[in-house]
């Protein structure tokens, strides 16, 4: 049933009126169908006045809009249905530090995430850097199917595998007491990178190099917040100046 968007009112027999008998407000602007109000309802719309780089500080979009497209969030801080920001946190979302169902950008994390420093999620992938999840390929990977040039896992298959099944140029199979020697200086050389020597995968090396590329990222990403400034409006700063000068006088 039709009613108003302003005040609740049910308009179904104003039909000999341009507004809201209730409020006033005129029909073409405040005229809702039931189905549009739960929409408004489960809709969010939001941007901060303060700005960093050009961008809202804060931006939300969640839900549809009145068209029925879903909400594009675009702003330093970005939370939407999809989400575009430095910090992006979205069904969808893009930003150099992402968080949502599928992730891209510098450092993702979600079901889907592509990264380029770190990757966490169940599919990670990393260009150049670190990989953490149940399908993980990178530089370096853990998971339990790693792929890069340092894997490990249950299945692992790189330059430097370890895991329950290896596969590489220098490999060391779960359970074996020692690979071929010129595995195991490659395993002593990186193990600062990969863990002690061993057949049983160190994936907490792993994750610590890619908790450590976040840490340094998303820190580095935190320190334009200090220098935020308001928008300013200046229609309003010029339709003002007329009255400071009249009090002036």
């Amino acid at each position: 049933k039709p009613s108003c968007s302003q005040c609740g009112y049910d308009l179904t027999n104003a039909t000999s009126s341009a507004s809201c008998p209730e409020c006033g407000r005129p029909l073409v602007e405040v005229l809702v169908r039931e189905g549009q109000i739960q929409m408004r309802k489960a809709s969010k719309r939001y941007q901060s006045t303060r700005r960093v780089c050009g961008l809202p500080l804060v931006s939300i979009a969640l839900g549809p809009d009145a068209a029925g497209r879903m909400g594009h969030a675009k702003g330093y801080f970005a939370i939407g249905d999809i989400a575009t920001g430095v910090f992006a946190f979205g069904g969808f979302a893009r930003g150099l530090v992402a968080f949502g169902g599928m992730s891209i950008g510098g450092v993702t994390f979600g079901g889907l995430s592509l990264g380029t420093f770190a990757a966490f999620g169940g599919l990670a992938v990393a260009v150049i850097g670190s990989a953490v999840g149940g399908f993980a390929a990178g530089v370096v990977a853990c998971g339990g199917g790693a792929f890069g040039l340092v894997a490990q896992g249950g299945f692992a298959a790189g330059y430097l595998a370890r895991g329950g099944s290896s596969y590489g140029v220098h490999t060391w199979p779960m359970g074996s007491t020692a690979p071929t020697p010129a595995a195991l200086e490659a395993f002593n050389q990186f193990a600062w990178l990969i863990g002690p020597s061993g057949p049983n995968p160190a994936l907490r090396y792993g994750i610590a190099w890619a908790g450590a590329i976040a840490v340094l990222v998303i820190t580095l990403a935190l320190v334009p917040i200090f220098f935020a400034r308001e928008r300013r409006d200046l229609v309003a700063e010029e339709l003002q100046r007329p009255s400071m000068n009249r009090d002036r006088l």
